[in-house]
């Protein structure tokens, strides 16, 4: 039964996970969950995936049951033995009645324990389920960590070879991505990959970095094999922005200091002006102190990238790696961090991805690539002379540029004036002044000395002082804050609604009113025991036949016994534990239903430490202020499972109750007098209860508070682990893991003292009863106030109450952390959503009747996680968006382009202002409709862990496969789905296990969009991660798509939105100018400046 158990316990288990991945990849992706509507579809995929969980639970409870309940019918069974046998030996003289009363006793004090063992059963049921695969985890040894130690004597040179290389990523084994690539770069050199999106550019950057070692070939630096490296010392060697920028719950200064450890206050912010990332940061009330939220969700996109070529370039490696690094960045930032990437190329071999052809028209050898083999190379002069593949690139991009400059000089010629520049962008790929070489070495590498440091990182993410200062170890730290003391002692001190919790039990009565029986019978059986027991020590006074025949009588009734116990436990224990099981279930989807409901805004309060907890800017509590995916996914997993102890531990308290009542009834009956004497001895159990149950109050509490936030430490870690990789953080977040866990734990070593004082006491207490029980026993049998007989009932029945009394000590840790855990359950599913899809009333129109005029006036707002910063302001003015028209939004990172996208479909609503359609406020509108009647795609595309047809579907649920076949086909991204094995159907991954590129992921995220026929359509730089050959595709089919439609377009890229009917230019979240792209570019003021440094063309 043990093996049944714990075989259904690792597959509960196995569920349990599978649901937190879900979970997981819900609360990062709310915005595109929230944007389409899928609340309740998210719900149905997280119950589903649960239900099966429903079927093992039972199985193992019922198992659970049968174990305990054989276990404790077999031990009274025994006792048969121990009285028929034993008067056997009696009757012939083999021992004495004292002797036999001895092994008795013995044998009974030591399997004592027995009858508490359920609990601990249950346990080390569960623990061998989770342990199976805890173990395969610890000691599973990874494919790709290569054995390499070798590290240079000198300073790495940086040449780079590939030869015949071959590469199949492990997600698709039937794909080849690269097909026999071969190259060389020479020290100083830089190479530039291009191409379309899935050609393989960026799967060379993340074999350089060696993410992946499974390939065929060779990859060389320096002559010798990567793998032969010393992989941790390679990597301080390179420095990588990808595409899709990360960043750590931490400050702005931390995620810059990330990759060179030992750097000080200057060089953060010598970095950050290389990457024109230091006046924005300055302009923040925390400066570089300023935390980044969960996954850099506090900033822009353009400001997360600008911090991760910052984190780059501090560490001034031997190679750099830029794979898309300025894909995020507005055209002046671009401009501005092209030169600082341009300077910090030099002298090191550089790497770049691109698909903005003019940022590396100066390569020193460009590789053009396709389908995973290089076609073509060379400098962009010889390539543009072969008019080849490369050339039909740039002619893409340059038809495009070429458009608009006619438009420019035939609507504002003799008006462009570039201010004493005398740069021409008519000639903006003339012959370059510096040599170009293809395969010859033309820098040679500064000498600099080697960068390999071990550091002891003592900080927390969450809470950091300062950045100079990086030896500040959570240890010095109070573990809680005052909110978070007062929250703890106010949890703590909460009764447990027994009502409400009834109310939840209705539904599972049958098992229940089992578990009700099992605790009636077991708790009247205790007066039945003191009874057998007075009777059949009783016996030992017998002679001859007599002793015999009681014997076998008091024997068979230990039997009969023994069964009744049997069946009692089984009901008792498979009952609750069923009843538990079943509550765990619903609480985990309901509190799951709540959770998904929830606005976007509770998702990203996470508790900045800026001392804001006072300007609450409309956070309801201080546990909203601290939440992120990694903390709610830990609660999900564990408050649910602990709520199930509430069942276990009311059927104790039941079989406590009917116990002490029936034994000491029983006591009473049989010799009062000696029964109060006994009882004076009870206050000694009281109080050791006392003491257990007020120390493991606020022990749990705070317990729970270190699981968790040592949880989220681990969820960043995860969902980022390529960048943990690329910048040897690997050893860092264990290390700062482990103090999460440990340092906090060493503070609490008093209060685990303190609540393990408790059941010592009750041990004592026990022994106490039973040697003060006998002695004044003694003396009633011999002044002849008790009968043996009675004495031993009395003395029984008290015992039993003691022991069962004792047992309340043993389910009081459980019980407490099930009551504070169904507190915590309980606020998460009352809470209520200050925007909630669910809420049925507002305003619905006919599809016809809905023009979609758009209107923002007056508009003011902040983000629940920074309620001190103002991030949008426009004062007295205003958007206005008429049916069917283009507005496009530009300025700056950060100026708040995006933030008034997410006011539309009410991630948030605004502080104060309003947003009209038709003339009517959004918050008007029923939530659900407003949001039907909206087509998005992110600058990041969000993709979930399911098929791709269904990820494209997931904008529209009812749609034929056909329409889904013709929205990736205006997408430019059938033909690539076709080409995988399992096509449509291919499981793409979540956000860090997808194999996917960013421009295969846009066009998955704009198909998606595309097939919902939207009525406004969002679009916040929708193609910037696509090649130029994808880009014109898409754009294309994007314009058409907006024809008819009233569509807001935030860009960087300014030749996509020319031909907008209204371009608004925002500055620090102000409006600035607004109008036609004529109207602008008269003005001369800031679009035209943004225009002159912007996208210049391919000439």
């Amino acid at each position: 039964m043990s093996y049944i158990s714990s075989k259904y316990s690792k597959k509960c288990q196995d569920i349990y996970a599978e649901m937190g991945g879900i979970a997981q990849e819900a609360f990062t992706q709310i915005r595109t969950i929230v944007s389409f509507g899928r609340e309740e579809d998210e719900y149905k995929r997280y119950a589903n995936k649960l239900e099966p969980s429903r079927k093992y639970s039972v199985i193992k409870a019922h198992s659970f049951g049968i174990t305990v309940g054989m276990m404790m019918g077999l031990l009274y069974c025994s006792y048969f033995i121990a009285f028929s046998h034993g008067a056997r030996l009696i009757f012939n003289n083999e021992m004495n009645a004292g002797d036999v009363l001895n092994v008795f006793f013995n044998v009974t004090m030591g399997t004592s324990g027995l009858t508490s063992i359920g609990d601990s059963i249950n346990t080390i049921s569960k623990a061998t389920g989770a342990a199976r695969k805890l173990f395969a985890i610890i000691e599973r040894k990874s494919k790709d960590i290569t054995k390499g130690k070798f590290r240079p004597d000198k300073n790495l040179k940086g040449i780079i070879e590939f030869k015949e290389v071959h590469f199949t990523y492990p997600s698709r084994p039937n794909v080849e991505v690269l097909k026999g690539v071969s190259f060389t770069c020479q020290p100083g050199q830089t190479i530039a990959l291009v191409g379309s999106s899935g050609s393989g550019k960026s799967t060379i950057v993340q074999l350089l970095e060696q993410f992946y070692t499974s390939y065929l070939g060779t990859i060389l630096i320096d002559g010798k094999d990567i793998k032969e490296y010393d992989i941790h010392w390679l990597r301080t060697q390179i420095g990588l922005v990808s595409q899709e920028p990360t960043l750590f719950a931490s400050t702005i200064g931390e995620n810059i200091a990330m990759a060179y450890p030992n750097s000080t206050q200057k060089q953060i912010e010598k970095a950050a002006k290389l990457a024109n990332a230091h006046d924005f940061i300055s302009r923040l009330p925390n400066g570089y102190e300023t935390s980044t939220g969960e996954r850099g969700l506090h900033l822009s996109g353009g400001q997360k990238q600008r911090i991760c070529l910052a984190r780059a370039i501090i560490s001034d490696p031997k190679i750099l790696l830029l794979d898309e690094a300025t894909s995020a960045l507005d055209n002046q930032s671009e401009k501005i961090v092209q030169k600082a990437l341009d300077s910090a190329s030099c002298g090191r071999t550089t790497i770049i991805v691109a698909h903005r052809l003019t940022t590396i028209k100066n390569a020193d050898c460009i590789l053009v690539m396709n389908k995973g083999v290089i076609t073509e190379y060379g400098t962009h002069e010889e390539l543009m002379e072969k008019k080849s593949f490369y050339y039909n690139l740039v002619k893409n991009q340059e038809i495009k540029i070429m458009n608009e400059l006619k438009d420019l000089q035939g609507n504002d010629k003799g008006q462009i004036d570039h201010d004493g520049n005398n740069e021409d962008i008519t000639d903006f790929f003339k012959d370059k002044n510096t040599t170009n070489t293809t395969s010859e070495n033309v820098n040679e590498n500064k000498n600099e000395d080697e960068n390999d440091m071990v550091v002891h990182i003592t900080k927390t993410l969450s809470h950091v002082s300062t950045i100079s200062n990086l030896n500040l170890s959570p240890s010095t730290k109070k573990i809680t804050n005052d909110n978070k003391k007062n929250k703890i002692q106010k949890l703590s001190n909460v009764s447990m609604n027994w009502k409400r919790f009834l109310g939840y039990n209705k539904s599972i009565w049958f098992p229940n009113v089992m578990g009700l029986v099992g605790s009636f019978l077991i708790g009247l059986s205790q007066s039945f025991y003191a009874f057998i027991f007075g009777n059949a020590t009783d016996m030992f006074t017998k002679q001859n036949d007599d002793l015999l025949q009681e014997g076998k009588r008091w024997g068979l009734m230990f039997i009969i016994f023994g069964l009744v116990m049997l069946i009692s436990f089984y009901l008792q224990v498979g009952g609750f534990s069923s009843a538990g099981e079943f509550l765990s279930l619903n609480f985990r989807k309901e509190m799951y239903n709540s959770l998904i409901h929830q606005e976007v805004g509770y998702f990203d309060t996470i508790d900045i430490g800026d001392g804001s907890e006072q300007a609450t800017g409309g956070i309801d509590n201080i546990e909203e202020k601290e939440v992120n995916t990694g903390t709610l996914t830990a609660k999900l997993a564990s408050e649910a499972s602990l709520i199930q102890e509430l069942n276990i531990s009311a059927g104790y308290l039941i079989e406590i109750v009917i116990g002490i009542t029936c034994c000491i009834g029983t006591a009473l009956y049989c010799s009062w007098k000696l029964t109060l004497c006994l009882l004076l001895l009870s206050p000694l159990i009281g109080i050791a209860m006392y003491i257990e149950v007020k120390a493991l109050q606020e022990k749990d509490e705070q317990l729970r508070s270190i699981y968790e936030n040592s949880s989220s430490i681990a969820c960043d870690a995860i969902s980022n682990i390529k960048t943990v990789y690329a910048f040897n953080l690997e050893s860092r977040f264990c290390t700062i893991y482990d103090e999460y866990l440990y340092q906090p734990m060493k503070k609490m070593e008093k209060k685990f003292y303190l609540s393990s004082l408790g059941p010592a006491l009750n041990n004592a207490v026990d022994y106490i009863i039973n040697a003060i029980g006998f002695y004044i026993g003694g003396i009633f049998i011999l002044h002849e106030w008790a009968t043996f007989e009675n004495e031993m009932m009395v003395l029984m029945a008290i015992i039993l109450a003691g022991s069962t009394a004792g047992k309340a000590s043993l389910i009081a840790p459980n019980y407490t952390k099930a009551v504070n855990a169904f507190n915590h359950v309980m606020e998460i599913i009352d809470r209520q959503p200050k925007i909630d899809s669910r809420d049925s009333s507002g305003i619905t129109k006919k599809t016809e009747e809905l023009k979609c005029d758009l209107a923002f006036k007056e508009l003011r707002f902040r983000y629940p996680s920074r309620p001190n910063i103002v991030v949008l302001q426009m004062g007295n003015d205003s958007i206005e968006i008429p049916e069917g028209k283009v507005c496009a939004i530009v300025g700056g990172s950060g100026s708040g382009k995006s933030t008034i996208i997410g006011l539309l479909p009410r991630w948030y609503d605004a502080h104060h202002g309003s947003i009209l359609v038709d003339g009517e406020e959004n918050k008007n509108y029923n939530i659900k409709y407003l949001r039907e009647q909206i087509g998005f795609v992110s600058q990041e595309p969000n993709l979930f862990n399911i098929s791709i047809i269904d990820n494209i579907k997931y904008g529209k649920k009812d749609a034929t496969d056909e329409e889904v076949y013709e929205a990736a086909k205006k997408a430019n991204i059938h033909n690539f789905i076709l080409s995988l094995p399992e096509g449509y159907n291919t499981v793409i991954g979540g956000i860090s296990t997808t194999q996917l590129s960013g421009g295969q992921k846009q066009r998955i995220a704009i198909a998606r969009a595309i097939i919902r026929n939207p009525k406004i359509l969002l679009l916040d730089e929708a193609t910037s991660a696509l090649d130029a050959e994808s880009e014109v595709k898409v754009q294309k089919a994007l314009d058409e798509a907006s024809i008819g439609r009233s569509t807001i377009v935030v860009a960087h890229r300014l030749s996509t939105i020319k031909n907008a009917d209204l371009i608004v230019v925002m500055k620090n979240g102000r409006i600035i100018e607004k109008g036609t792209h004529e109207q602008l570019m008269n003005l001369k003021k800031e679009y035209y400046q943004m225009v002159l440094v912007g996208d210049n063309g391919l000439h």
